[in-house]
């Protein structure tokens, strides 16, 4: 009997479960009839109403779009600030992009909503695209310089390899780039496309600053070169003392040589300076031209900066192939 309950029960069952999960799946993708034209027209009471009577502020539109980052594409402030304020919105939700909302403020330049998206737990550093590419990407320098203040990776790379620098080449701004220059940016990468940052730059037309990243890059290779010159030949210099007692290599004419309890310097004169039952050298040791300081990563010096911007015009509308700019002109 009871067998023939839980059978004839079971159908009844399994349409209550389909109901309850037919009533999740809409209560998340079904919006009120007029809410994104409420949000477009920055109606921020009638929005207000809506998300009282129960709406999703992380619902998205069909294409993939969330509330929270149409209202920063449409420019409805008052309804961006309700959203950003309420206590079920997910920071962090992304586009059919993977694109964030403070992704979209960087690119605004919107440093006091973004300061306060981060307060909430926006992540400034995430795989692939982050808020310092876009930022940089429109020389929203201010932007750039709050998200290096607050560690995001200098040299992160997008998903083709291509890094903040050369997103602020492509907006052709000096303070950008000269702002990610001087947090450690490196000038040198290329991303899978083999483009570097003065690449990007000369693609927009930004000449000026073009040629001057690609003086900066082929003067920072050459000082490199020749630092990993000079330390491959000091590492080359036999050393000067073996504190085996073993005769030391000779280095040219004022070679030094250890034997017993004594060192001379010469060859085999039996004169100069003297140790009694150390291994010291008391007199100076011949050392090749160009090896007179201690090795380095660099040489020594102020490495390569990049050359003041003379006065230039240059192309800073347009759209990257990676992301569509012309969204937020």
């Amino acid at each position: 009997m009871a067998d023939s309950v839980t059978l004839a029960g079971w159908p009844l069952l399994r349409a209550g479960v389909a109901a309850v999960a037919l009533a999740f799946t809409t209560s998340v993708a079904a919006v009120s009839p007029n809410w994104w034209v409420d949000v477009a027209n920055d109606r921020v009471e009638k929005v207000k109403t809506e998300l009282a009577l129960g709406e999703d502020p992380n619902v998205k539109t069909a294409a993939g779009q969330p509330a929270i980052m149409q209202a920063i594409q449409d420019q409805a402030w008052g309804v961006y600030d309700l959203l950003a304020s309420h206590r079920a919105l997910n920071v962090n939700i992304a586009n059919q992009n993977n694109e964030t909302p403070l992704m979209y403020l960087a690119i605004v330049g919107d440093l006091v909503r973004a300061k306060a998206l981060v307060a909430r737990g926006a992540e400034i550093n995430r795989l692939g695209w982050t808020p310092l590419h876009y930022a940089a990407s429109k020389g929203q320098v201010d932007m750039v310089r709050y998200l290096l203040a607050n560690k995001a990776l200098v040299d992160a790379p997008a998903p083709d390899g291509t890094t903040p620098l050369m997103m602020a080449a492509f907006s052709g701004s000096d303070d950008t780039v000269r702002a990610l220059l001087d947090a450690g940016a490196e000038v040198t990468t290329r991303n899978l496309s083999k483009l570097d940052a003065a690449d990007w730059a000369r693609n927009k037309n930004f000449n000026s600053l073009a040629d001057r990243l690609q003086k900066l890059i082929k003067d920072t290779v050459a000082q490199r070169n020749a630092a990993r010159a000079r330390n491959a030949a000091q590492a080359a210099v036999p050393a000067a003392v073996d504190l085996t007692g073993s005769a030391v290599t000779p280095m040219g004419s004022d070679a030094v040589s250890i034997g017993g309890n004594g060192a001379s310097t010469g060859s085999g004169s039996g004169s100069g300076p003297t140790t009694s039952g150390t291994n010291r050298l008391d007199g100076p040791m011949s050392v090749p031209p160009g090896l007179q300081s201690p090795p380095s990563v660099m040489p020594a010096g102020t490495p390569p900066r990049l050359a003041p911007d003379p006065a230039q015009s240059g192309d800073t509308e347009g759209t990257s192939r990676y992301f569509d700019l012309d969204r937020f002109k």
